[in-house]
């Protein structure tokens, strides 16, 4: 299995749930970092794309114009049937391929929140094992609307669609950030938690810190994420249909 993953994050990101996941299963993992204006792939060279966070605006194609081939490698890997997981950006930017809005939400979100589950959620493959309810790393000021042939899998307080799932097609997108380590949520506060100035779903950099301290694990649910659609549509999923 191929994946590659999309990077819009200057910051070291070498070591992931993601990768370590893909470590584990023995995945070959590339990457190109869209922000660098790096030469994109053609769908041909992977399996699995992984369009992933960072700072920008998904409607903001004039200050990224980048964004501009991204979003048609992207719309080409639908076309192909390739597997698709974009998380909060990476979200976006799906969505908006899909054919959804992109726009401020009315709330910023950033800190260890509650997701929900809808009851296709609670139905859905790829939340299989996962809790009704669950905490997760948050941090987007940004959302969008549900892409039509779309399922609205979970949601929280200020955001309606935490997580969407495209009817008969491999696509998946996440506003959380299953991905993060806790090193990572440790890292980004203390440099950036300065910029967070608290609101009713912003926890400030003390807050955040003093969060972390107390989750035990994050890996999980990145692992059970990855391994249900792996399952479903993946590896895993071309063994079960040989045997």
């Amino acid at each position: 299995m191929k994946l590659h993953l999309l990077e819009h994050d200057p910051e070291d990101i070498s070591h992931t749930n993601i990768t370590i996941w893909a470590a584990k299963k023995g995945y070959e993992i590339s990457k190109t970092d869209v922000f660098n204006v790096e030469e994109l792939p053609r769908p041909a060279d992977f399996d699995w794309l992984m369009v992933m966070g960072g700072f920008q605006h998904a409607w903001d194609d004039e200050t990224n114009p980048w964004f501009i081939p991204e979003k048609k490698l992207i719309s080409d890997s639908v076309t192909s049937g390739k597997i698709i997981l974009g998380i909060c950006l990476g979200a976006q930017l799906l969505a908006e391929v899909l054919g959804g809005q992109i726009f401020p939400n009315k709330h910023k979100e950033i800190g260890w929140h509650e997701v929900s589950l809808t009851p296709e959620g609670r139905d859905s493959f790829l939340f299989a094992n996962v809790p009704k309810k669950f905490v997760t790393f948050h941090w987007h000021s940004d959302h969008f609307s549900l892409p039509r042939r779309c399922a609205r899998l979970a949601f929280s307080e200020p955001t309606a669609n935490q997580a969407f799932i495209c009817n008969d097609s491999p696509l998946v997108g996440l506003q959380f950030h299953p991905e993060y380590t806790r090193d990572m949520v440790k890292f980004y506060s203390k440099e950036f938690g300065n910029e967070w100035e608290p609101g009713p779903f912003v926890a400030g950099q003390d807050a955040v810190l003093a969060g972390t301290e107390l989750i035990p694990d994050t890996y999980w649910l990145m692992d059970t994420l990855l391994n249900n659609m792996d399952r479903e549509w993946g590896y895993d999923s071309k063994l079960c249909k040989k045997s």
